[in-house]
């Protein structure tokens, strides 16, 4: 293989793979077929990174083989790995956001612990039966009235997106770091991922499930905040983007699950799934102590390890970590919350345990900076 420039942060690069591997392998899969010009590939991973490109470990019809894509522009490896995608889908004429455009009303609405508001909500379309983690990306705005979900999409609707997609790579690519990632924000500034806690069936003849409990954890006049405080028991929402989250990991070994109030919708939902013969160990995290009362009702795993951290942010890494180190073994680590926080627990797990890819799966869910919570 031509030689290429080592990256020099490789904690940054190890995260940057682990997050593309774990929770992008549809986009990884696009680019492969695309730049690998094999419609044939049927499963893609990231190798390496560096400086130029991406090496991509393949499967196709002749069995695994590599595949060095080279970056188009220059900026940050996260934009350069998403221009990538944006680019394969265009020529291949996939809408990036894989046509998640998704209706909902909006049921009942209800405060389920101090900071916790649950909406029940009810689907066009059927919800995921496996829901642990699944999270939607809603636009925080009520709608006046909720549109019919069409399977045609006209020729005229077809070459405007595809216009706009060729003009928006154009603009990615002649655009300055700052500037792109300027954009790429404006785009997604009223869009929150929030966690499917539960999807269920009010008609018992019926497999479908259109019904579900969306549990967003509601701080100050944080956008996603103001946005639930003016929904109300009849309210049309929608969804822009969905994606599930990988737990394969966790079906076997010693694991460790570290959730703060954010992501306690997304840890109860795994856990409502579990089926590992070996008891967890369950950390949950939290500034409020009050908030702990969102499980008050829950039932854990028998005979599970429940410890919680109430603390600044700076408190809960620190001791997180310690819990970690008085563990006598570990095999695998689910983990979501504060950026900052999640980077320091995925390094000391990485560098320290010994755990690598998939069984490092550590995810920040929003950042202090920014109050940009994901639920």
């Amino acid at each position: 293989m031509k030689h290429y420039t080592t990256i020099q942060d490789q904690d940054r690069k190890l995260d940057i793979m682990d997050h593309v591997n774990q929770d992008h392998s549809k986009e990884l899969l696009i680019i492969a077929q695309t730049y690998g010009k094999n419609d044939q590939i049927s499963n893609a991973t990231i190798a390496d990174i560096y400086e130029e490109g991406i090496l991509l470990h393949i499967q196709d019809l002749t069995g695994e083989q590599p595949l060095f894509v080279e970056f188009e522009l220059k900026g940050d490896l996260e934009e350069q790995i998403l221009y990538l995608a944006y680019n394969s889908f265009a020529k291949q004429k996939i809408e990036f956001s894989h046509n998640a455009r998704q209706f909902f009303e909006v049921i009942q609405k209800e405060q389920v612990s101090k900071n916790m508001t649950r909406l029940t909500i009810k689907s066009q379309r059927a919800l995921p039966r496996y829901y642990a983690g699944y999270a939607y990306g809603f636009i925080l705005k009520a709608l006046e009235k909720v549109p019919v979900l069409s399977q045609k999409t006209s020729n005229k609707s077809r070459r405007l997106k595809n216009a706009f997609d060729h003009g928006f790579l154009w603009l990615l690519k002649h655009l300055s770091s700052p500037k792109r990632q300027k954009l790429l924000e404006s785009m997604n500034k009223d869009i929150r991922l929030y966690t499917l806690r539960q999807a269920f069936s009010l008609d018992q003849q019926t497999a479908d499930l259109h019904y579900g409990y969306v549990d967003i954890f509601t701080h100050g006049r944080s956008p996603g905040s103001l946005w639930v405080e003016q929904l109300q028991a009849g309210s049309l929402i929608s969804s822009r983007t969905e994606t599930d989250d990988k737990h394969e990991h966790l079906l076997e070994g010693q694991t460790v699950l570290i959730a703060d109030e954010t992501a306690y919708p997304a840890l109860a939902g795994i856990l409502d799934f579990w089926s590992n013969p070996i008891h967890p160990i369950i950390i949950l995290l939290c500034a409020d102590e009050k908030d702990l009362e969102y499980f008050q009702t829950f039932t854990f795993p028998e005979h599970c390890t429940l410890r919680t951290v109430v603390g600044t942010l700076e408190q809960q890494a620190d001791e997180t970590i310690l819990i970690l180190q008085a563990c006598p073994q570990i095999d695998a680590v689910w983990g979501a919350m504060e950026n900052k926080v999640a980077k320091t627990i995925r390094h000391y797990v990485r560098n320290d345990l010994n755990l690598q890819g998939k069984n490092n799966h550590i995810k920040g869910y929003w950042r202090f900076q920014t109050n940009a919570r994901i639920q």
